[in-house]
Formats: C-alpha cells, sequence, structure tokens
C-alpha cells in the first residue's frame, strides 16, 4: 500500500504543477514563472567487512532517497515550499518539509508549518551532495536526529551585510516514549503527524560567515517531552550545539559539538523498558582537500579526499539505578572519495571503522551516487 500512496503523492504533485502552469495561461497569475521544482536522490552500497557489532549484517543495495519540492509564489512577499521524501524504493514515505513564509520586513520573515528544525549545520540543509561521505555524518543521526521536523512557527532573516543568519521557532515537543538506548532522542520525533502537542519547545540558530571563509553556527533547543503521558512526570530536553566551518580554495574543514540533557530519564527508562540517557554528546572534526580545485573554478568539476572523526554517546550518564549502556559509546573514523562531475552530482566511496565501549567493532565499505536540482 505504502508504494501506491507514494504513487498517488507524486500523482498528486505533478497534477499540481499542470494545473499552476494552466492558471499561468488562463491569465490567473500576474506573472510568469512562479513555481519551482527542485529535488535529490542517492543510491547507496553498503558492505559489512568485519563486524562483531551485528554479525548477521549482510551487504546491502538501496535506493535511500528520492526526494521531489516544489515552491510557489504566490506574491514576491508570500511563498510556500515543500518536499516529499520516498524512501527505499519509495516503500517509505515521508513529508520532509511543509512550510509558509511572510516577509514582514526587508531582513525578516515569518514562517509556519511542518518546519526542519534548525539545529546544526545539516538538517535544513542535507541534500547528499553537499557532504563528502556516502552516509550521513553520524553525529546528524545519533545526536541530532536528521531529519528532524515538526509543526511550528516563529521568524527567519538575515541582518542586511549578509553575514548574520538567525531562526527562531516555537514548536511541537518530542514523545518521550520514543526514546531509546542506542538512538538517543530520535525516535522521539512527531514528524508533524497527529502529533500530540501538550508540552511545547522552543528552538533556534545563530550562524556568522566572514569574507574569508570561515561560518560559526550555534543551535538550542528546549521543551517538554511526557505530553502528559500518566505516570510519566516531567520530561524535558535540552539540547545545545556548536559548529564552525572553513572552506577556502582547496581546503575544507568542519567541527561540531552537540550535547542533550534530558530530565526525569529515569521515568522513561521505566516506561520504555531500557536505558535512556540523562546525557547525551558528540563530537566530529572533518577534513577535506579538493584534488582538482583548478577545475573546481571552471566548471564545478571537485575530487575530494576527506578523512572524519566522530565519537558519540547517547547513554553519556544516566539517572541514579539506571546501568549505563557501553555498545552506546561509539567512535567512528570515515576516510573516502568523493567526486563532482558538476556541482550537483557526486559519485562517492568510503570505509568506516566503528568501535564502542564494549569492544566489538566494525569495518563497512560504502559506495553511493547522489544528485540534486
Amino acid at each position: 500500500m505504502k508504494k501506491f500512496a507514494g504513487v498517488a503523492v507524486a500523482a498528486a504533485v505533478l497534477a499540481g504543477f499542470t494545473h499552476a502552469e494552466l492558471a499561468c495561461a488562463e491569465g490567473d497569475a500576474p506573472e510568469d514563472n512562479r513555481l519551482e521544482i527542485h529535488g535529490y536522490g542517492e543510491v547507496h552500497y553498503n558492505n559489512p567487512q568485519v563486524d562483531s557489532m551485528d554479525k548477521n549484517a549482510p551487504a546491502e543495495v538501496d535506493v535511500h532517497r528520492m526526494v521531489l519540492g516544489w515552491e510557489y509564489e504566490f506574491t514576491p512577499a508570500l511563498r510556500m515550499s515543500a518536499e516529499v521524501d520516498f524512501e527505499h524504493s519509495a516503500t517509505e514515505i515521508e513529508l520532509e518539509y511543509l512550510q509558509v513564509e511572510y516577509d514582514v520586513a526587508p531582513t525578516m520573515s515569518l514562517r509556519a508549518g511542518n518546519l526542519l528544525m534548525p539545529v546544526g549545520p545539516l538538517n535544513e540543509f542535507h541534500e547528499p551532495p553537499t557532504y563528502h561521505s556516502v552516509e550521513r555524518p553520524y553525529l546528524e543521526t545519533y545526536v541530532l536526529p536528521t531529519t528532524w521536523q515538526d509543526i511550528g512557527a516563529g521568524f527567519v532573516g538575515r541582518t542586511s551585510n549578509g553575514a548574520l543568519a538567525y531562526r527562531a521557532y516555537v514548536v511541537a515537543g518530542l514523545d518521550a516514549l520514543g526514546f531509546t538506548t542506542s538512538s538517543g532522542i530520535r525516535e522521539g520525533r512527531q514528524h508533524g503527524a497527529e502529533a500530540t502537542a501538550e508540552d511545547l519547545a522552543m528552538v533556534g540558530r545563530l550562524e556568522i560567515a566572514t569574507k574569508g571563509g570561515l561560518t560559526l553556527g550555534t543551535s538550542g533547543y528546549y521543551g517538554g517531552a511526557d505530553q502528559g503521558t500518566p505516570g510519566l512526570g516531567s520530561v524535558t530536553v535540552g539540547l545545545v550545539e556548536g559548529d564552525i566551518r572553513f572552506r577556502h580554495e582547496a581546503l575544507d574543514l568542519r567541527g561540531e559539538a552537540a550535547g542533550i540533557a534530558v530530565v526525569n530519564s529515569d521515568s522513561v527508562s521505566i516506561a520504555v523498558g531500557e536505558s535512556v540517557g540523562s546525557r547525551i554528546w558528540g563530537v566530529n572534526g572533518e577534513a577535506a582537500l579538493n584534488l582538482i580545485h583548478g577545475r573546481s573554478q571552471v566548471d564545478g568539476r571537485a575530487l575530494w579526499l576527506f578523512s572524519r572523526y566522530e565519537r558519540f554517546d547517547t547513554n553519556g550518564e544516566t539517572a541514579a539505578g539506571i546501568d549505563r549502556d557501553p555498545t552506546a559509546d561509539r567512535t567512528v573514523v570515515t576516510c573516502g572519495v568523493s567526486y563532482h562531475p558538476v556541482r550537483e552530482v557526486a559519485f562517492k566511496t568510503d570505509v568506516e571503522f566503528w568501535k564502542n565501549g564494549a569492544d566489538q567493532d566494525l569495518t563497512r565499505f560504502n559506495v553511493g551516487a547522489a544528485f540534486q536540482f
């Protein structure tokens, strides 16, 4: 049924395009080119070579995701945009985001809908050609649960000189009954799908960019997560994140750190039947070198050689009486190559070296192809 639903959604999108084009042709629209489409996708091959974490894990190929998106401009100051994500050959379907944005000032807009959380540098801008590895950075999966979206409203903007950007929203809170040992708060996302909103949250981000290629960012999140569940008590989640990127000519350097506090994690652990961390944290650092930088300036071609170090622990601390799980403390080193024949297309290969606090290892070889338009 999910596959047929995917076809139906795609047909509806295409029907919307046709209707808009007809409206323009009939003179209903005051301007041309008010509708724009975009998208991205990626295909993966993953092969665990040495694996004591999950000895039954097979080699796997997957159409990981195909995303179709569109933006419609009602007036120069009022627009809507949305994306639908067809994952794993369209066997899973998700509304990536759906938002309406209205310019209330030259440097500020009101935004409302099912919003991508402005947490970390990747969650809002996660198109696969924008990062070097086949898989997304794991800090952005296990600590910051990319892709993370929920229903809310707030303001976005940028200073007149373009150096400082900001986002600040009020959104529906997480659901603590989805928290787990290995994935932290990830399964507590409600995705805006009939989401319980007994608890709300505040989320925001600031970014500063310099002309020399340095970008600094920080994000914060605070809100309730018990959603009025009887017997759970008052559960709150606080998150702080900071990131840095320096990109100049052939060099690309990135780093990030994030920490999460879960208040009353003991009651959550008892409710879900597994250890939920009261402290969750992660750090990473990455260096990449473009071996054909001269061609990049001419036609966008690039050949990136990169290496990334990550350490994250979704059971960094636990409440009194709740045992820590050492397998939640993970270190991953990823090394690989990413080739871009044009900026919007990437062919990637890398190898990941995993180790956890229980002295279990995983070595995995990955190949991928990705695009955006």
